[in-house]
């Protein structure tokens, strides 16, 4: 069927969790950072192919491949050094900055010029990476060459910087927590519109929650629909009937088995009601419409209850709320849609509220260039100018971007290669300057063998971790459902499941090779020699899956009276050597238990997570965005923007609220370390690895590339780049 029987509470947006499904060249992760203070998004960088949220993000989206990273440069960034020295002042004090470290005036430097071609492994598809299909790296990246510079970024020793020439984030009180927004005078999108407190407000009311209809549901498809009692949507079939989740057998004929599409004849029964595809764990506590300035360029949201990871998810600007009401409302003139897009929100009309939310799902998903260009209006320091069929961009310096750090490169061609050794090889014809391959031994033997025309390797350990998870709510062998609702027996089938994985085979084949001192990952959120990562997996229940055991996992099954084999659709993504050898690793392994594991490769995977009931288990990699306390909630809470899987637990839920309250570290650890236990004797899923990294870039033709260990990797400081 092509839409998941999830909560009817909307996934987690990339603002506001760190997670984010990467998709990279290299891998298949997501993109937040997995410490304590890590967001994860899946990562579709030119690594790996994961979504990217908030890690986050998530990201939710479509994963391309590992998502992996380089590690960070030694360097400080040419701004910064050019600048004052940063000094963080009274940051995160009353009085003092809320969304980082002012970074002050930066030097004009020399007029960009140049192209630099980039190389990635999977192809942007929508200009809204807040919106559940949109959380993906794929998107993320494109999204940051032109948005960068925004209110915040990461400088190359992860300092949180506020662009202070952008915008400040004053924090007027922390009981209760009260933050004034403010964007300066003259900082326009690419159509010549003030960014202001409108497009934040259009944030707010987007990831807030507080207007979407209980009864209303968005598809993955980005459809707004009826709702179920189970938050399913209702279909309209061939003869007008209506058709719910709970006539099962009807329900999931309406869809092909093969694509989750929609057959001919059933549509998806309008709603009246209002449902944004997305929302925050940090926003929905702005239950009070946030305050706009006389000015119309500040904006003050006090939150219900104190958020610890409130600098990193605020209401910043996302798509141009003037775009959003043009088209939902019709008005022609940016100013006045712009008011009367304030006011529908102001007021609450569902009836305006309803077609700014459709159009904000929806209107901004594209896959080659629109004939509208307001659909990819930025504000950052480089306009898109091409987006061909291919997925192919070209971005242009903006010559009217006074307000962040000022780019070097004049051009930037950013290019499609799936396929890692196509990628290396296109390397060495000089036909791209920067890649981020999956990190195989093959590759990076390949590129040492190009060294001597320029190239420049770096590897190391990156931020993105591979984990496998298992759906519970699809109806499937891991769903209690399946079992009459017997908890139990779900729980056993999927502790079996996960007891057959052989985490130490596929670390040692296919991790090992590119790292020796490489070690089976055994934390859901902590990355391997984070200060919590030791005393967080002695008490986790990580051990119980140490070694595969498919003998005791056939045991299990036995004693939970499950008739063998049990079939098991598996979903990863297709064009992935890593991801290929690790199924069949499993495959052989989990055979041996009694399961019959289905080749599920798909090159759509990413944009195939939100719907369980195409799948039963799937791997990827999840990279952090940012470094916080909360980025991994979004992965585990009830209906959270990476849960893509139907898991609830009531104790995990009320651990990950408290955390969000909570600003001690040793607190914090324990929270987490809380959550872990439950997490694992649940069975949701397992860690696998941390991602080796390898970036390169051809020296000959562009200079100062780096990267860092959270999103957006390589391209963190895009601005510091020359063209040789």
């Amino acid at each position: 069927m092509n839409t998941t029987r999830r909560s009817r509470r909307l996934l987690a947006v990339a603002a506001a969790s760190s997670l984010a499904i990467a998709a990279c060249a290299s891998d298949d992760s997501a993109t937040p950072d997995e410490g304590a203070d890590a967001v994860e998004s899946v990562d579709d960088t030119a690594g790996g192919d994961e979504p990217e949220t908030t890690d986050a993000m998530e990201e939710e989206a479509d994963p391309a491949d590992d998502g992996e990273a380089a590690p960070a440069d030694d360097e400080a960034p040419a701004d910064d050094e050019a600048a004052e020295p940063l000094d963080a002042g009274n940051t995160g004090e009353v009085g003092g900055s809320g969304c980082g470290i002012p970074h002050g005036a930066y030097e004009d430097g020399d007029a960009p010029a140049g192209e630099v071609r980039v190389a990635w492994n999977q192809a942007a598809y929508s200009f809204n990476s807040a919106t559940n299909r949109g959380n993906a790296t794929a998107n993320n990246n494109p999204l940051y060459l032109m948005n960068a510079g925004g209110f915040s970024y990461y400088d190359a020793d992860l300092n949180y910087i506020n662009n202070d020439q952008f915008g400040t984030c004053t924090i007027d009180s922390l009981d209760p927590l009260t933050v004034t927004y403010t964007i300066n005078e003259g900082v326009t999108w690419s159509d010549g519109v003030q960014v202001d407190a409108a497009d934040m407000l259009m944030t707010w009311a987007s990831q807030s929650g507080v207007f979407n209809d209980a009864d209303t549901v968005v598809t993955d498809t980005g459809v707004t629909a009826q709702a179920d009692a189970d938050g399913a949507p209702v279909l309209v079939g061939p003869d007008g009937d209506d058709v719910t989740a709970a006539d099962v057998d009807t329900y999931d004929a309406a869809f092909d088995p093969e694509t989750g599409e929609l057959l001919d004849g059933f549509t998806y029964k309008e709603s009246t009601g209002v449902s944004f595809d997305s929302s925050s764990e940090s926003l929905e506590l702005i239950t009070e419409t946030p305050e706009i300035s006389e000015d119309g360029l500040s904006l003050t949201a006090t939150w219900d209850s104190f958020y610890v990871d409130f600098a990193l998810t605020g209401p910043f600007p996302g798509v141009p709320s003037h775009v959003v009401a043009q088209n939902a409302l019709g008005i022609e003139d940016p100013a006045e849609a712009k008011a009367a897009l304030v006011e529908a929100i102001q007021s609450s009309s569902t009836e305006d509220l309803k077609p700014i939310s459709e159009s904000w799902n929806r209107d901004f998903d594209a896959t080659a260039l629109p004939d509208d260009p307001s659909v990819y209006a930025s504000f950052g320091p480089y306009n898109l100018t091409d987006f061909g069929d291919d997925g192919t961009m070209v971005f242009e310096a903006r010559e009217d971007y006074t307000w962040g750090p000022q780019p070097g490169v004049q051009t930037i061609v950013y290019s499609i290669i799936g396929d890692p050794t196509a990628a290396v090889q296109a390397m060495a014809n000089e036909e791209v300057d920067v890649i981020a391959p999956q990190a195989t031994s093959d590759i990076l033997t390949q590129l040492e063998g190009i060294a001597d025309r320029g190239v420049v390797v770096r590897q190391g350990d990156g931020a993105t971790y591979e984990h496998i998870d298992l759906a519970v709510a699809n109806a499937g062998p891991f769903d209690p459902a399946t079992y009459g609702g017997d908890v139990d027996t779900a729980r056993a089938v999927r502790q079996a499941f996960l007891l057959s994985v052989p985490r130490q085979d596929i670390v040692d084949r296919l991790i090992v090779p590119l790292n020796e001192n490489a070690e089976v990952r055994n934390s859901l959120t902590q990355v391997p020699g984070s200060p919590a990562y030791d005393a967080i997996v002695a008490a986790n229940g990580s051990d119980f899956y140490a070694e595969a055991d498919p003998e005791a996992a056939a045991q299990i099954l036995a004693d939970a009276g499950v008739e063998t084999p049990i079939d098991v659709r598996n979903l990863f993504a297709d064009d992935n050597p890593r991801r290929a050898s690790e199924y069949e690793l499993i495959r052989d392994s989990v055979s041996q238990a009694g399961f019959n594991l289905i080749d599920g490769r798909d090159i759509n995977w990413g944009s195939n997570l939100a719907n369980p009931s195409l799948y039963d288990v799937t791997f990827f990699g999840w990279q952090s965005t940012a470094i916080d306390v909360t980025g991994t909630e979004a992965n585990f809470v009830t209906g959270g923007q990476n849960n893509f899987y139907g898991y609830s637990n009531e104790t995990v839920d009320a651990l990950y609220e408290e955390l969000q309250t909570t600003t001690d570290q040793a607190r914090q650890d324990e929270i987490l370390g809380e959550v872990e236990a439950v997490l694992f004797d649940d069975a949701f899923g397992l860690p696998l690895f941390q991602f080796p990294e390898v970036t390169a870039y051809n020296s000959t033709f562009v200079e100062n590339v780096s990267s860092i260990a959270i999103a957006p990797t390589v391209f963190f400081n895009v601005w510091e780049w020359t063209a040789a």
